[in-house]
C-alpha cells in the first residue's frame, strides 16, 4: 500500500511540474514540424498577410532584425540568418532564450526549440501562398518544463504569439 501511495504521489508531482520530455525528444518533434501534444501549454494561430511568402520568410529568418519590428524581442545573438542547425540566443520580455533551428524549408516552414530557465518550447512557423499572392501564416507553439502550467497560462502564450503574428503582419505589409 505504501508503494502505491508513492506511485500516485510521483504521478501527481510529475503532472504538476510539467517536466515533460527531454530536449532531444522535443528536437526530434520540431524536426518534423510537430509540437509536444502533451505539453501543458500550447497554442496555434493563423492570419493572412498582404505580402508574398518571400517577404514574410525574410523577416522570420533575419532574427537579428526581430527587435526592429517585434517589440517583445529586445536582443538577438546569431551568426547570419536562421537555417537548419543554427543556434541563437534572444531576449523576450526580460527572459533570455537559447534556441536552435530544427527545421528549415526555405520559404515554407521554420521550427526551433528553445530553453529558458526550466521552460522548454517548440515554435513552428508555416507559410502558405495564396493564389492572390498573399501569405497565410500559421504559428504553433508548445511549452513545458518545471511548473510551466503554473507559470505561463495558455492565454498568456496566446497573447504573446498573437502580438508576434500581428507585428510580423505589420512589418510584412509595409
Amino acid at each position: 500500500m505504501r508503494w502505491m501511495r508513492a506511485v500516485v504521489a510521483a504521478a501527481w508531482v510529475a503532472g504538476l511540474c510539467g517536466c515533460g520530455p527531454s530536449m532531444s525528444t522535443l528536437d526530434a518533434l520540431a524536426q518534423r514540424g510537430r509540437l509536444d501534444r502533451n505539453a501543458p501549454v500550447s497554442v496555434q494561430l493563423e492570419t493572412s498577410m498582404a505580402a508574398p511568402p518571400a517577404k514574410v520568410w525574410t523577416l522570420l529568418v533575419n532574427a537579428a532584425k526581430w527587435p526592429g519590428w517585434h517589440g517583445a524581442v529586445t536582443a538577438v545573438q546569431v551568426d547570419g540568418v536562421l537555417a537548419q542547425g543554427t543556434r541563437f540566443q534572444w531576449k523576450t520580455r526580460g527572459t533570455t532564450v537559447q534556441s536552435q533551428v530544427q527545421l528549415c524549408v526555405p520559404g515554407k516552414r521554420l521550427a526551433w526549440t528553445g530553453r529558458a530557465y526550466t521552460a522548454k518550447a517548440i515554435h513552428v512557423w508555416e507559410l502558405l501562398p495564396t493564389p492572390s499572392g498573399q501569405t497565410v501564416v500559421i504559428v504553433r507553439e508548445s511549452m513545458d518544463g518545471l511548473l510551466m502550467a503554473r507559470m505561463v497560462s495558455r492565454q498568456q502564450l496566446l497573447d504573446a504569439d498573437t502580438e508576434w503574428l500581428s507585428d510580423l503582419k505589420r512589418a510584412a505589409e509595409q
